[in-house]
């Protein structure tokens, strides 16, 4: 079985923990700026050096060291903030066990991995103190069976006045109270924070992945997983000291978090946005040149590049001159890109140079279009199980399509059903990366983890010449029809979404009444776009919707082998259910299609090329 593995594309230090890194890290860069942020949209941007950044580390650190907490599991919940990064850093570096936790979820899922996780203390955003307020109460009147002892306000800045602060309970305390105590005590020749032991193979990350609480798994992370990926995206993504990264995505999930400690060991400054209303402000002001997103931000942008290229003649007649020309030159190693694209630049700030799209595949007409207007848009792939990043497409390969190849040092393969090279199979991965198991639940991973040590990804695909991998669906997503053949909703769901138009689908497999499985969608449509597209903005209607759709979808169809052919679809204008970094649940998406069927007494062929949404109303009726 052929085995794909990553080698250096640059040079780079490899550290075995997070406080080695961060200290050398500081030191080097100490006069730089890590962090820029605002405590609200319309108030002055806040600065952090290195140096701050590193002196706020060692007083908490320092202080957990010193305190009935060292060594204990301690969550981390809240908004993306600067002292978000302190707190996750300072208890890692503490030789603590981190449990970082979703902002976005509801308190009774809080309350069941803080449980879940035994957690002793929470950092907490102030947007979350309503619910720390009650999850105390619920302490108190044994309602709830906690073994949290401390509630840690990250920053008094931003903190809702409306809200008492409960100055009679002990368990309530202030993060710089703490930071300050540390502060005084490492001042005072408490240099543990420097001098302890920390064990790079012990487990030190818990990390729920998406979904209920009943079925989120909790991943098993070490220093030596994290450092090993940092090391690993080191050697093969250039970025420079001094340049500025645009933090977007949740802190608590891998993705942006390794990726944004791999940008501070760089020397990079982690610019905090203020919000995704703000985001082509924030970019513009701070010349934002590094980015790390999902899919989604990347097509809505390009759309909406895309639409005022369309209503500009003069600009569409000129780039279809230039970038023939822009490409030509480009292979001859003249690039003009960004001189020919300036004004499409400006409005993703100007400076902007380098996106790594991850956690969801993207369509390669949005790779080749970003990389055409002179961005080095890369796509990665990975999973929280391992650290995550897997692999990431370069300026060397950039397969379009593709996900790259593998990262120094991580090996892939192919576990084909016939065990050959080529062909269409689960994809597997192996390094230091791959995490140690899933919390409490030994029976999940001894089917995730082989003996080998090879990590089942639970994605199919295959590797080309190149060594890039390619990836084709979800194994538990992925549709097998009545007469044995195999379709990736995924694949199909791509080429739809090419449709002007729809902004999302989701496909899936319907038992039909014969309990045989037809292939469905759903599309997620801008109305106001299709009727600029029909001439009909004053006078559009669901029939004329429907009409449209269905013409694209056979379009569709006829460049798919008839088994994966989309049998019926409905369209909607209500968001789909998504995870905090924008997929969609398909379980829960699906649950919730097939719910409004049931209770409104009808099924996709009777609904097919309707608007889904009439059911809806049906219920609120």
């Amino acid at each position: 079985m052929r085995v794909v593995t990553g080698t250096p594309l640059l040079k780079a230090k490899k550290y075995l923990t997070m406080r080695d890194m961060l200290v050398d890290t500081c030191k080097e860069y100490a006069a730089l700026d890590a962090f820029i942020f605002r405590r609200k949209p319309n108030q002055s941007e806040l600065h952090r050096s290195f140096d701050e950044f590193f002196n706020d580390m060692v007083g908490l650190a320092t202080y957990l060291i010193n305190s009935k907490y060292h060594k204990d599991k301690l969550a981390v919940i809240g908004e993306n903030a600067y002292e978000w990064f302190v707190s996750y850093a300072s208890v890692l570096s503490s030789n603590s066990t981190v449990v970082p936790l979703d902002k976005s979820l509801p308190e009774g899922e809080v309350i069941n991995l803080l449980s879940r996780s035994e957690a002793k203390v929470v950092f907490y955003h102030h947007k979350q103190h309503k619910m720390m307020l009650s999850i105390a109460k619920g302490i108190d009147d044994g309602s709830l069976n906690l073994a949290l002892e401390r509630f840690v306000l990250m920053s008094d800045d931003g903190f809702e006045n409306e809200i008492s602060w409960p100055s009679e309970d002990s368990r309530f305390e202030r993060l710089d109270t703490y930071i300050k105590e540390g502060q005084k005590l490492y001042s005072e020749g408490d240099n543990r924070f420097l001098t302890q032991e920390i064990d790079p193979d012990e487990i030190k990350i818990i990390l729920f992945t998406s979904g209920t609480t009943s079925m989120s798994k909790g991943v098993l992370l070490t220093n030596r997983n994290i450092l090993s990926n940092i090391y690993s995206i080191s050697t093969t993504l250039y970025v420079k000291p001094g340049e500025r990264d645009f933090s977007v995505l949740p802190l608590h999930h891998t993705f942006e978090n390794t990726c944004d400690f791999f940008l501070l060991s760089q020397g990079v400054c982690i610019c905090i946005g203020d919000g995704l209303r703000y985001i082509s402000k924030n970019m513009e002001e701070w010349h934002v040149e590094v980015m790390v997103s999902v899919p989604l931000l990347y097509e809505n942008v390009y759309d909406k590049i895309n639409d005022a290229i369309e209503k500009s003649p003069k600009t569409k007649r000129l780039l279809g001159i230039m970038l023939p020309v822009s490409r030509f030159l480009f292979k001859l190693g003249v690039d003009i890109r960004r001189a020919v694209f300036s004004k499409v630049l400006e409005k993703l700030g100007g400076h902007i140079r380098l996106v790594v799209i991850g956690g969801a595949g993207i369509d390669k007409k949005y790779i080749k279009a970003f990389n055409d207007f002179g961005i080095d848009f890369l796509m990665g792939y990975g999973l929280t199980e391992t650290s995550p990043v897997i692999s990431v497409t370069t300026t060397d390969c950039n397969v379009y399509g593709s996900v790259g190849r593998p990262l120094t040092d991580i090996s892939v393969r192919i576990n084909t059903e016939d065990g050959s090279d080529k062909g269409i199979g689960e994809i597997m991965t192996k390094s230091d990366c791959v995490f140690k198991g899933y919390f409490n639940n030994e029976e999940a991973t001894r089917e995730a983890l082989d003996d080998d040590g090879w990590f089942h990804t639970g994605d199919m695909g295959y590797l080309d010449k190149t060594g890039s991998i390619f990836v084709t669906g979800r194994v538990k997503s992925m549709i097998v029809l009545t007469n044995g053949k195999k379709a990736f909703p995924e694949e199909i769901e791509t080429l739809v979404l090419d449709i002007p138009g729809v902004t999302e689908v989701f496909v899936w497999g319907n038992k039909n009444a014969k309990e045989t499985i037809d292939i469905c969608a759903l599309t997620l449509i801008d109305r106001k776009r299709i009727a600029n597209i029909l001439g009909k903005e004053k006078n559009l209607t669901d029939d004329d919707i429907s009409l449209y759709l269905d013409d694209k979808i056979k379009d569709v169809n006829h460049n798919m082998p008839s088994y994966k052919a989309i049998k019926y679809f409905v369209f909607t204008e209500e968001d789909m259910i998504k995870t905090t970094t924008l997929k969609i649940k398909r379980p829960k998406e699906q649950e919730k299609v097939e719910g409004l069927l049931m209770s409104n007494g009808t099924s996709m062929k009777e609904m097919d090329k309707k608007n889904l949404d009439s059911l809806s109303k049906n219920d609120q009726n």
